[in-house]
């Protein structure tokens, strides 16, 4: 059992953390999020601009407002519940294919910084369990997770994980540092019967044979092409300058289908001219960019025996006419024949 609360009232967090919840209010309820951040001081485009940080007390704020202004109380289960690994680019792919959840779950922690840099998903393995849970990393330091931000977490993890296995994954039981809430409806539909509150740590603790369930997607040639994508992507995030990261994030954008300038701006928290600025900055532009990522990709996935039509959609094209002359203006070859070439070096 906790005896005392931690006070979260000065902690900062980045910026990103309010970004989707504040979509999720405003498509889905029409909660007025201009007026939410205006008191505060702030705006949308404040908080899509690079490492801003926030006052992590407007986290809970937010979903004390949201639940006033809509009668519901369950709208972080319902934002939790929203994840879905399609929509999560290369990170998404690498659950999608992995082997069982297991792998799924070891993925999720790796490559979560992919998706946010706020928050650190900790898998721990004890002699027949393993335990899931979510902290808040700022300058080098964990911080727990609030009441809201604990059901959304470990609600949307559940969601994911339930996407993509071969069978109903029900934690043996889930552990909150919140006290226990009047109405355990939701909580019970969601994480099972078994629910802990005032507990040390917000968490699910799985048995070692529900996360041995095969995924429905397996695909281990799949999995090992996005997850070098995400190595590179990872590498530069920490390393790289803006024409590395934003190589990384169109890799992440062609998972989405998505090569467009304002989408991978939007990733970046720049405005599509500002990025385009610092590209030119370091010698380089968007549009070429975008080229070596789809000259990269396309050998990939000829590689990988991807049929010639899905990967012109893969890559972004419109039509197969358009790929194949793109392919042969980068190579002076068809992908055909690229591929023969290939095979026969080997």
């Amino acid at each position: 059992m906790r005896t005392a609360k931690t006070d979260h009232r000065q902690r900062m967090v980045r910026a990103e953390v309010l970004w989707p919840i504040l979509m999720f209010l405003q498509k889905g309820y029409g909660f007025d999020t201009h007026a939410f951040l205006s008191v505060r001081g702030l705006d949308m485009q404040t908080l899509q601009t690079k490492d801003t940080q926030i006052n992590a007390a407007y986290l809970a704020e937010l979903f004390d407002e949201a639940t006033l202004f809509t009668g519901d109380a369950n709208l972080s289960f319902k934002l939790g519940e929203w994840a879905n690994p399609h929509s999560l680019g290369v990170f998404g792919y690498l659950l999608l294919h992995s082997q069982d959840i297991n792998e799924a779950l070891q993925k999720l922690c790796r490559y979560y910084p992919l998706i946010g840099r706020s928050l650190k998903p900790i898998l721990a393995e004890t002699k027949n369990r393993y335990k899931l849970g979510f902290m808040f990393f700022f300058e080098g330091e964990f911080t727990p997770l609030g009441k809201y931000q604990s059901e959304i977490h470990l609600s949307a993890a559940l969601s994911l994980i339930n996407k993509i296995a071969s069978e109903k994954i029900i934690p043996e039981y889930a552990t909150f540092r919140h006290a226990k809430p009047s109405d355990l409806t939701e909580y019970k539909r969601i994480f099972g019967e078994k629910l802990y509150f005032d507990e040390e740590e917000n968490a699910l603790i799985f048995s070692k044979e529900s996360l041995a369930v095969k995924t429905l997607y397996e695909n281990p040639s799949l999995l090992r092409l996005f997850e070098d994508e995400a190595e590179k992507c990872l590498g530069m995030e920490i390393h790289g300058g803006v024409k590395e990261e934003i190589s990384g994030l169109i890799l992440i954008c062609a998972g989405e289908l998505d090569f467009s300038l304002e989408g991978v701006a939007k990733k970046a928290g720049l405005h599509p001219r500002t990025l385009q600025k610092k590209l030119k900055d370091e010698g380089s532009s968007y549009t070429q960019l975008l080229t070596e990522v789809r000259k990269k990709l396309s050998k990939r996935y000829l590689l990988e025996k991807i049929d010639i039509g899905t990967i012109a959609i893969y890559l972004g094209y419109s039509e197969i006419t358009a790929f194949l002359r793109a392919f042969k203006k980068w190579y002076g070859i068809s992908p055909g024949e690229w591929l023969a070439s290939e095979k026969s070096v080997k």
